[in-house]
């Protein structure tokens, strides 16, 4: 979708000219057309799995201007852009923090959580990771991870996975640590409304056993929202999260 296009499917002159065309699943489809609407264009698909996983290409004409007023984007539409996202959350039953530095292909990822709901005193963990996106669906990490607290005493291990983006935006996350411990998680976010979100995950570690969470965000402002959330470990909690 982007360009209008002579599709190759063996009818000879009959193959139709078509500007948009659904790819089946699994599937290949080999569109052939003249270079004759110089431009730049955006080939996209608008299945938000599709474009999340990177199905978005510019095809770009050779010797095309486009103009003092388009220049500047252009430009930066191609460039490695490099930028930080970070978020904290306080609830009632526990506090947790994030900060990411991310590049178009490398990412360094740091995490801390804290919680005292349903559980002896204050548990706590830090990790620590590198990421390298190999395409849209595939990320590889390597990182660490330090835990305590609930009456127990702290341990560190080295972790090493990877994240996997499902059909339906479901994430897969594989990971095996210096403990001997192995895990899986599936996590999935779901916009409900314009301003209601709903975040949840569920994951095995062969050392903890079942663990899960889930929250509903509502945004109150661009970067503050009201969140509700249950934890398998801390439980119900409400609280505020903030992002940057």
């Amino acid at each position: 979708h982007g360009h209008f296009f002579r599709l190759v499917n063996g009818q000879g002159d009959h193959a139709p000219l078509k500007h948009t065309v659904d790819v089946a699943p699994m599937s290949t489809t080999v569109i052939e057309f003249a270079a004759d609407e110089r431009g730049d264009w955006f080939f996209h698909c608008h299945l938000l799995y599709h474009m999340e996983s990177g199905m978005a290409r510019v095809l770009r004409y050779e010797g095309y201007d486009p103009g003092p007023e388009l220049a500047g984007s252009r430009r930066a539409a191609h460039e490695d852009h490099a930028h930080s996202f970070a978020a904290a959350e306080l609830l009632s039953s526990r506090a947790a923090g994030e900060l990411h530095l991310l590049d178009t292909r490398n990412g360094y990822r740091l995490r801390a959580e804290m919680g005292w709901g349903r559980v002896a005193g204050t548990a706590w963990e830090v990790s620590a990771a590198y990421e390298r996106w190999v395409n849209g669906f595939f990320l590889p990490f390597v990182g660490t991870e330090i835990d305590g607290g609930a009456g127990g005493d702290s341990a560190a291990r080295g972790v090493v996975g990877a994240r996997y983006l499902l059909p339906l935006l479901l994430e897969a996350t594989l990971r095996a640590d210096t403990a001997g411990g192995l895990g899986l998680a599936l996590g999935k976010e779901l916009p409900l409304l314009p301003r209601l979100d709903l975040r949840a995950e569920a994951s095995y570690d062969t050392r903890e056993g079942w663990d899960g969470n889930g929250e509903l965000r509502y945004l109150l402002a661009r970067r503050l929202s009201l969140v509700l959330g249950w934890h398998a470990r801390f439980g119900w909690g409400v609280g505020v999260r903030a992002t940057y």
